[in-house]
């Protein structure tokens, strides 16, 4: 079920994508790095806000304007003055790929709604704001409203209002102002194995591409009916259904730094619906 998330995260982070098929590091990671003009900086908010828990990163990506990856401990990143942790990365068939990342469960993970200020430290010790955002508020039941159960021989309404804040005249001068936001929901399947106390043991997801629904969420209210054909197949049986509403909103960075910088808000959101007879 998750793979329709990479799918997306993907084709919204084409330039981060180009960042792991370059071989080898920059050679600004090593000595002096005083001009912010030779560096590209990528930075992702991530928050996931799920039925069984809550997650959140911060990451950070620098590149040189070759495409090469920069990994300069004498360079720092901060996140709301808190510094990012320089992590060397998995290597794979391309090699290793260095990212600056928030520690886990620091003080500052990140919460819903809250802004973002993200400053770099180069190694002369001058430091330049990078940018900041606001990450995507979590959302309420009257944003979106769903059943716990829902019976498979009637169709299930989704209404959602104010998932994405404003209007389109405000979309569109915040995409002149270099912003841009979208909101994306994936609806899948789930099918359940449970002990003979009825706990859950085993959760698959489909891999038949029919059992996914892709569905735009703009500005203002809408809503969209999954139809009562889609819950009696393709899929032979399944319990319940997945609903994940990822919302991305990217700034583009226009001062001091390399051509391509930005900082990015990733919010996604899980919700499940159980589907009975």
């Amino acid at each position: 079920m998750f793979y329709r998330l990479v799918l997306i995260r993907c084709c919204a982070f084409l330039s981060l994508a180009l960042l792991f098929m370059r071989c080898g590091r920059s050679d600004l990671s090593m000595g002096a790095v005083t001009d912010p003009a030779l560096l590209q900086v990528n930075i992702v908010v991530h928050r996931r806000v799920c039925y069984d828990g809550n997650s959140s990163s911060i990451k950070a990506y620098l590149k040189d304007q070759s495409g090469k990856t920069v990994a300069n401990r004498a360079i720092q990143i901060r996140a709301n003055g808190h510094p990012l942790r320089l992590n060397n990365g998995s290597s794979n068939y391309y090699g290793a790929f260095p990212y600056y990342e928030l520690l886990a469960g620091s003080d500052e993970s990140v919460r819903g709604g809250e802004t973002y200020v993200f400053t770099m430290i180069l190694t002369d010790g001058k430091e330049y704001e990078v940018g900041r955002i606001q990450a995507h508020p979590d959302l309420t039941t009257q944003q979106l409203a769903l059943p716990a159960d829902h019976s498979r021989k009637k169709p299930l309404q989704v209404n959602w209002q104010g998932v994405e804040p404003g209007n389109y005249w405000l979309s569109l001068w915040k995409r002149w102002q270099g912003e841009t936001t979208h909101s994306q929901m994936t609806v899948s399947k789930i099918s359940e194995t449970k002990n003979q106390w009825g706990s859950i043991i085993e959760e698959e997801g489909s891999a038949d591409q029919a059992d996914y629904i892709t569905i735009d969420v703009g500005t203002g209210s809408g809503s969209h009916l999954i139809p009562v054909s889609y819950l009696k197949g393709p899929k032979a049986r399944f319990n319940a259904l997945s609903l994940m509403l990822t919302s991305i909103k990217t700034i583009k960075i226009t001062e001091s730094f390399r051509a391509g910088s930005d900082i990015t808000s990733e919010h996604s959101t899980f919700y499940r619906v159980n589907v009975i007879d």
